[in-house]
C-alpha cells in the first residue's frame, strides 16, 4: 500500500460513524438499561422498546451495533442497588436510568461509576437530588429527562378540586426515602390552605404501606389523594387504584397510562417519550458527544386522562370541561 492509499483509508476511517466502526470491529458497545417497573408490567415494556427503537434510529442497532442489557428493578432500591453493580461488573459503557432510586443506586456505587455517562429519566429535581448542579450545563457524568417542577402538584391539586369541590383533606402519596418528591409535596403543603383545605403526607415505601395509607386517607373527612410518581407507586398502581376507588376516595394519579387500569383521572408527562429522547441522548454519546454539554431537559409531551367508569363508580360527576380537555377517556 502506498502512502497516498494510506491516507485515504485513514481518512474513510475518521470519517465513518462510529456505529459503522464498532460493527466493523466485530465488538458492539455495551449499554446498561435499568426500568424502574418489574420485567411484565406492559408499560415497562414499552419504555424498553422505545428506548431500543430510538436508539437504533440514532445508528446503534440492539445486537448489532450495541448489546443492550435490560434489567428491572420494580420501584425496589435494594433491588436497584444489585442490579445497577452487575450492569457495572458486564462492562456498560453508558448507563440509562429510570427513576430517582435507580439514580441513587448508581449514585452508590461511588468510584466504580466516576466515568461512566449517566442518563437518566422521569427523575424529580434533579438538581435537588443531587445528580445535577445545574440543567443547563450539568457538567460530570450525568445528565438526562427530568419530570415534575414543583408547579405540577398545585396543577393536579385544581385538577382534583374540579373533580371533588368538595374537598377538605388532601394527601399526597410518596416514598420518604427519596427527597427529590418533597418540593412536590412541599407545593401542595403551600397551596393547599389558600383553598380551605388541609394538606397531609402520606408515606409509602410498599405495599403494605399503601395500603396501610389509603386506609388514613378514607377515615379523613371529604378526602382527595395525589399519587406521586414514585416507582413503588407504579409497581403497584393496580392493587392502590382498587383500593382508592374501593374506598370511594377521588384520586389523580401522574401518568395517562393509570387510567386504563381504572384510575379516576391522571395528568402528567408521556414518560415513554422520555426513553425515546434518552436513546438520542445515549446514541450521542457513544458516538463521542460529552455528557456534560448535554442539558438536562424538561418533559415536552403531557396528557390528561380520565376514567368515566370509575368515576360513575364512586360518585363523581366529570366536569365538561374536563371531558373536553382529555387526551383519552375511557368508558
Amino acid at each position: 500500500m502506498n502512502r497516498r492509499e494510506m491516507i485515504s483509508l485513514l481518512g474513510a476511517a475518521a470519517a465513518a460513524p462510529a456505529s459503522a466502526l464498532a460493527q466493523a470491529s466485530g465488538t458492539p458497545r455495551r449499554v446498561g438499561l435499568m426500568v424502574a417497573t418489574g420485567e411484565k408490567d406492559e408499560e415497562g415494556r414499552l419504555r424498553v422498546e422505545t428506548f431500543i427503537k430510538s436508539l437504533g434510529e440514532a445508528g446503534w442497532v440492539d445486537g448489532r451495533d450495541v448489546i443492550v442489557d435490560v434489567v428491572f428493578f420494580r420501584g425496589s432500591f435494594p433491588v436497584a442497588q444489585d442490579l445497577a453493580r452487575d450492569l457495572v461488573d458486564r462492562g456498560a459503557e453508558v448507563l440509562a436510568v429510570n427513576g430517582t432510586p435507580g439514580m441513587d443506586a448508581v449514585r452508590g456505587l461511588g468510584d466504580r461509576v466516576a466515568n461512566i455517562p449517566v442518563v437518566f429519566t422521569v427523575v424529580s429535581n434533579p438538581v435537588g437530588a443531587g445528580y445535577v448542579p445545574n440543567l443547563s450545563r450539568p457538567g460530570g457524568n450525568i445528565t438526562g429527562f427530568s419530570t415534575f417542577e414543583p408547579e405540577m402538584a398545585a396543577k393536579w391539586l385544581q385538577l382534583l378540586r374540579e373533580v371533588a369541590p368538595g374537598m377538605k383533606n388532601v394527601s399526597m402519596l410518596l416514598d420518604r426515602k427519596f427527597i427529590g418528591f418533597n418540593s412536590l409535596l412541599e407545593e401542595v403543603q403551600r397551596t393547599a390552605p389558600s383553598f380551605g383545605i388541609t394538606p397531609h403526607a402520606a408515606w409509602a415505601s410498599s405495599l403494605d404501606d399503601i395500603e396501610g395509607a389509603i386506609e388514613t386517607v378514607s377515615k379523613q373527612e371529604a378526602p382527595g389523594l395525589i399519587v406521586s410518581p414514585s416507582p413503588i407507586n407504579t409497581v403497584n398502581r393496580k392493587r392502590l387504584i382498587r383500593i382508592a376507588n374501593d374506598s370511594r376516595i377521588p384520586a389523580i394519579y401522574p401518568f395517562r397510562f393509570y387510567v386504563r387500569e381504572g384510575a379516576l383521572i391522571a395528568y402528567g408527562f408521556n414518560a415513554a417519550d422520555q426513553f425515546r429522547r434518552a436513546g438520542d441522548y445515549v446514541g450521542r454519546i457513544l458516538k463521542g458527544e460529552k455528557v456534560g454539554d448535554l442539558p438536562v431537559q424538561a418533559p415536552l409531551l403531557f396528557e390528561l386522562g380520565i376514567n368515566l367508569k370509575t368515576a360513575k363508580a364512586i360518585g363523581v360527576a366529570m366536569p365538561q370541561s374536563l371531558l373536553i380537555a382529555a387526551d383519552e377517556i375511557v368508558e
